[in-house]
């Protein structure tokens, strides 16, 4: 009997402990919680009305206006209680130049995309925007496959090959037609 009284003594002590340590450990994840910040550095960087904002300001070359929008984004953190580190990123040059290096490969991207369907050059935004020298070879890919399928066009409506030179602004225009499209402005 003493045997079995010690047992469920042993027991009943060691349901309690592991009860206790199970609630220090869920105080302890409730206070690592509500130290992660609800919003991160990065996700600050790239919302959408910062990025438009500082690309309309790249695009009008507003030094004023790019401080601005990184105050702003300044301001989200700190009300986010994000750290002492990511603030003093955000307060850098590094993040300055960060969204401005990405606001210029937005520009690019968007005036190629122009470009690719107006059928005009794009030598010139290569240079204009060296930001995004790791994306001009799959945007002259693109333009290939696009002369490509012009070529193809221009063979079906002038019936030879090679197509001669109407045939050619023929499919020129069908491609544009087509594509829908938009209006070159830069």
């Amino acid at each position: 009997m003493k045997k079995a009284l010690v047992v469920l003594v042993f027991v009943v002590i060691s349901v309690l402990s592991w009860l206790v340590y199970l609630s220090l450990d869920a105080d302890k994840r409730d206070q690592q919680a509500a130290q992660v910040p609800l919003i991160t550095v990065m996700e600050i960087l790239h919302a959408s009305d910062l990025q438009s904002g500082i690309k309309q300001a790249v695009m009008q070359n507003d030094q004023r206006a790019i401080d601005e929008w990184m105050t702003k984004a300044l301001e989200v953190a700190q009300a986010a209680n994000l750290s002492a580190q990511d603030i003093n990123y955000l307060q850098s040059e590094t993040a300055k130049d960060y969204v401005i290096f990405n606001a210029n490969r937005q520009l690019y991207n968007e005036a190629f995309e122009r470009r690719y369907y107006t059928l005009e050059e794009t030598e010139s935004l290569k240079a204009r925007y060296p930001q995004a020298k790791d994306l001009f070879p799959r945007t002259d890919a693109l333009i290939e496959k696009r002369d490509a399928i012009i070529q193809q066009i221009a063979v079906a409506l002038s019936g030879s090959e090679p197509p001669n030179e109407d045939a050619i602004a023929a499919a020129k225009q069908q491609w544009m037609q087509q594509a829908d499209a938009p209006d070159a402005k830069e």
